[in-house]
C-alpha cells in the first residue's frame, strides 16, 4: 500500500468517525410524528427480520474505520462490490431509512439544487453537507434511465476525493448493447480490484464466489415468487414491502442465501396454519409500482384499514433472470459471467427505452399475482418513473385494471390529506367491485317526521367538500325532498351539527357521510354509511342513468377534478383524478371571486358566469399550475377595463374545461357524452366551452342540482 493510500484511509476513517458521532446526535434530537411502513404493518416472517438486521449492519459497516466500503446506485450489480473485496452500501437506500427522520426537510433542502432533481439525490447530499454521510473509499454508480444519479455521485466522489466509476447501461436490449456492458462491467470490477490492491486472481475467485451465492439466492427468491403465483392471490399484508430485493445489495453475499430461505420457510408455514392466506377471498389485493413512500404518512393505515394487501410490488420484481447453473459458474470463462451480469442489469424491469412491452410485461405479471388495482407514487423529478405513467395508466385501462397516481414525495413523505382521500376512494371502489354491496331497506323502516307530516323511510346523505358541504333528504322513491349547501370550514363535526340543525329535529332518518373527513372515526357511532365521493358519485350516476353506456362524468370540485367513465358492465368504471396540483379545479374560480368581493362584495359566482358568457372572445390562460393561473388572472384582472375582463374570465372557463379534458381518456377528449357535476357544473360559460369542444351534455334527471349529486348518490346507499 503506497504512502498516499494510506494517508487517505486515514483520513477517511476519521471522516467516517465525525460522521457516526454525528449522526448519533442527529437522531437523539429528532422528534418523531406520524406512522411509517414500519410502525403500521411491523413484519411477521423471522426471515423478514433477518433481512432489515443485515441491511442496517451494512449501513452500520460504512460508519467502521477499518471496512472496505463501495457506494452504489440503485440499478448497480452488488456482486462486482463482493468480488472486488468492498461491502456494498446503497446510498439511495441510505436516504430511505432517514426519510422517517423528522429533519428530512431540512437535509433535504441542505442538498437541494436549482436544477430540478429528485428529493432521494437531495436529501443524499443534505446527509452529505449534515456531516453524516461516512466516505466510502470507491463509488458505483449506473445511469438507470437517469443522468441526476451520475451527476450528483460524481459531485460527491469529488468533495470525499475518492474515485467514481459510472456504468452507462443501454436503454434497449441487445446482444451487441449487452456484450458492451459486459466490457464495461469488467473494466469496472478490476479497477475496483485494483483500487483495493487485491490482484485479478483473487478478484476472480471472489467474483465467482459472489455469484454463485448469487444465483443460489435469486433462485430461492423465484422460488418465494411461483410461491405466490400459485396460490394468487396470496395475502401476506404489507409484508413484502419490507424486502426490497430488486435494490437489493445482498446479491452476491452469503447471507443471502440463509435470508431468502428463511423468508421461503416463513411463507410455507404461514401457508400452513393460516389457510385463509392462500387463494385470498377476503380484502384487496393491489399492487405497488416501482418505488413506494418510505416518509412519515398514513397512506399504509390507510390501505389496512380497508382490507388491502400487496400481492406484487416493482420494487421486488426481478422479472425474467438469467441465472447460470451453480455447478458451471466456477468453470465459466469471465467473459460468460460479465456477460450474465450484463444481460440481467440491461434487462433490469420498467428502466430503458422499451416502455410499451416493459409496462405490458409488468402488468400481465401482476394480474397473475392476483392483484386487481394498482397504486402509483409518482415520485416527483423522478427521470426513470415520470416517462412510464402515461403508459402504465394505458395498458392498466386496457387490461381492466384499475389504476391510482398518487402525487406526491417518496422521501418527504406524504401528510393526511388529498392523497388519503383518493386513496381511501379507490380502495373503497375496489372493494364494491370485488364485493358488491346488496343492502336493502329493511320493510320495518322506521317512520319519521319532517315539518311535522308523517312520512317514511327518510335517507340522508351528507357530502363534506373541501370548499362547501352539502346535504340531501331522499325519500322511499329516492325523490329529492330537501337540499342544502353551506361553507365547510375547518371543523367537519361542527359541520354535521349544522347539517343536523337544518335537517330539523322531528326528523328520523338514516345518515351517510361522504368526501373530505367523512372518514373520522368519531362518525361511526352516528352514522349508518361512510362512503368515499366517487364511490357516491357512481351509486348516483348508475342510479340515474341506468340505460346509459359509455358515459363520462367529470366532477369539478373545490381542490380535485374527479373523472369516471362507465363501461358496458360495473367492472369497466375507469376512474382518474388531477393529482396533487390544484390545475384546473373550483378553487381557481373561488379565488378569483374572493378577490373581486373585497372591493365588490356583491359579486357572486352567478355574476362572474354572466359577465364571461358576455364576452365574444376569449383570453388563454397559458399556464398548467393553479397557483400561477390565479396570479396571472387577478394580475390581468387588475389592470383591464371591464370588456377585457370578460374577455379573461371567458378564458377562465376555457382553462377549467382544458384541465378537466386532459385527465380524460385519450379516446374521449374529442367529445361524447358527459355530465358535469359540481358547483360549477350549471354555469353557462363553462357547459358552452364543453359543447364547442364537442361534448354532449346529459342533463340530471329528478331535478336534481348537479353541485348536489355526490350527497344524493350517499343517501342511496342506505
Amino acid at each position: 500500500m503506497s504512502i498516499n493510500q494510506t494517508s487517505a484511509d486515514s483520513l477517511i476513517f476519521s471522516q467516517r468517525e465525525a460522521a457516526f458521532s454525528k449522526l448519533r446526535k442527529f437522531y437523539t434530537d429528532s422528534g418523531q410524528e406520524g406512522e411509517t411502513l414500519t410502525s403500521s404493518a411491523p413484519v411477521i416472517l423471522e426471515g423478514t427480520k433477518s433481512l432489515a438486521a443485515r441491511r442496517a449492519y451494512l449501513v452500520r459497516l460504512a460508519y467502521k474505520p477499518e471496512t472496505r466500503v463501495s457506494a452504489i446506485s440503485l440499478i448497480t450489480p452488488p456482486e462486482l462490490c463482493w468480488g472486488s473485496g468492498y461491502f456494498p452500501f446503497n446510498w439511495e437506500m441510505y436516504a430511505s431509512l432517514i426519510a422517517s427522520h423528522s429533519k428530512i426537510i431540512d437535509i433535504t433542502n441542505k442538498g437541494g439544487n436549482p436544477t430540478p432533481r429528485c428529493s432521494f439525490l437531495n436529501a443524499l447530499k443534505g446527509a452529505y453537507v449534515e456531516g453524516i454521510l461516512p466516505p466510502p473509499q470507491v463509488i458505483l454508480s449506473s445511469s438507470a434511465y437517469c443522468e441526476g444519479v451520475s451527476y450528483v455521485f460524481e459531485e460527491l466522489s469529488h468533495e470525499f476525493g475518492v474515485p467514481h466509476i459510472h456504468l452507462d447501461i443501454p436503454s434497449y436490449s441487445n446482444d451487441l448493447g449487452i456484450k458492451n456492458m459486459a466490457i464495461q462491467l469488467s473494466d469496472a470490477f478490476f479497477t475496483m480490484c485494483e483500487i483495493n490492491g487485491l490482484s485479478k486472481k483473487q478478484g476472480e475467485d471472489n467474483l465467482r464466489k459472489a455469484m454463485h451465492h448469487s444465483s443460489i439466492a435469486k433462485q430461492i427468491y423465484l422460488d418465494i415468487c411461483e410461491i405466490r403465483d400459485m396460490h394468487a392471490p396470496l395475502n401476506l399484508g404489507l409484508e413484502p414491502l419490507h424486502w426490497h430485493f430488486l435494490f437489493s445489495a445482498l446479491w452476491g453475499d452469503e447471507s443471502g442465501i440463509r435470508i431468502c430461505q428463511k423468508i421461503k420457510d416463513g411463507i410455507i408455514s404461514v401457508l400452513e396454519k393460516d389457510k385463509w392466506r392462500t387463494k385470498c377471498k377476503t380484502g384487496i389485493p393491489i399492487a405497488i409500482f416501482s418505488l413506494i413512500e418510505y416518509g412519515r404518512t398514513n397512506l399504509y393505515k390507510k390501505m389496512l384499514d380497508n382490507n388491502a394487501f400487496t400481492t406484487f410490488e416493482g420494487a421486488n420484481y426481478l422479472g425474467k433472470q438469467s441465472l447460470l447453473k451453480t455447478d458451471e459458474i466456477f468453470d465459466a470463462s469471465l467473459d460468460e459471467l460479465f456477460y450474465n451480469l450484463a444481460e440481467n442489469l440491461v434487462n433490469t424491469p420498467m428502466r430503458g427505452g422499451d416502455v410499451k412491452n416493459e409496462t405490458v410485461n409488468y402488468m400481465d405479471d401482476a394480474i397473475k399475482r392476483g392483484s386487481k388495482g394498482l397504486v402509483v407514487y409518482s415520485h416527483e423529478q423522478c427521470q426513470m418513473l415520470a416517462p412510464r405513467l402515461h403508459e402504465v395508466e394505458n395498458t392498466a385501462a386496457s387490461k381492466g385494471f384499475k389504476v391510482i397516481s398518487l402525487n406526491g414525495d417518496c422521501i418527504l413523505g406524504i401528510p393526511p390529506g388529498p392523497a388519503g382521500i383518493r386513496l381511501g376512494t379507490f380502495l373503497s371502489n375496489l372493494q364494491e367491485e370485488l364485493y358488491p354491496s346488496n343492502f336493502e331497506i329493511p320493510e320495518d323502516f322506521i317512520d319519521n317526521k319532517i315539518g311535522g307530516e308523517l312520512l317514511c323511510s327518510w335517507r340522508v346523505g351528507v357530502d363534506f367538500g373541501s370548499g362547501y358541504s352539502k346535504f340531501s333528504i331522499v325519500d322511499n322513491q329516492s325523490n329529492v325532498i330537501k337540499q342544502s349547501v353551506f361553507f365547510s370550514g375547518i371543523d367537519y363535526t361542527s359541520v354535521l351539527t349544522t347539517v343536523k340543525k337544518e335537517i330539523g329535529s322531528e326528523l328520523d332518518y338514516k345518515l351517510a357521510i361522504t368526501g373530505v373527513g367523512s372518514d373520522n372515526p368519531s362518525f361511526k357511532d352516528i352514522t349508518q354509511v361512510q362512503t368515499t365521493e366517487i364511490s357516491a358519485l357512481i351509486k348516483a350516476i348508475r342510479f340515474l342513468f341506468p340505460n346509459e353506456k359509455n358515459l363520462v362524468v367529470i366532477d369539478i370540485g373545490t381542490q380535485d377534478v374527479k373523472i369516471v367513465k362507465f363501461g358496458s358492465s360495473p367492472e369497466n368504471t375507469w376512474i382518474n383524478t388531477n393529482k396533487s396540483c390544484g390545475a384546473g379545479t373550483g378553487m381557481v374560480l373561488a379565488q378569483i371571486l374572493e378577490r373581486w368581493q373585497q372591493s365588490i362584495p356583491e359579486m357572486t359566482f352567478k355574476k362572474l358566469d354572466q359577465m364571461a358568457s358576455s364576452a365574444n372572445r376569449s383570453e388563454l390562460i397559458n399556464t398548467t399550475c393553479g397557483i400561477f393561473a390565479v396570479t396571472n388572472v387577478i394580475s390581468a384582472l387588475v389592470q383591464s377595463d371591464d370588456e377585457r375582463r370578460r374577455v379573461i374570465l371567458k378564458g377562465v372557463y376555457h382553462y377549467l374545461a382544458a384541465q378537466a379534458i386532459k385527465l380524460l381518456p385519450a379516446e374521449n377528449q374529442n367529445g361524447g357524452k358527459i355530465v358535469l357535476t359540481g358547483g360549477l357544473a350549471n354555469h353557462v360559460s363553462l357547459r358552452t366551452v364543453f359543447t364547442e369542444r364537442g361534448f354532449d351534455l346529459l342533463e340530471i334527471p329528478r331535478g336534481i342540482h348537479p353541485q348536489f349529486l355526490v350527497s344524493y348518490g350517499a343517501a342511496l346507499m342506505l
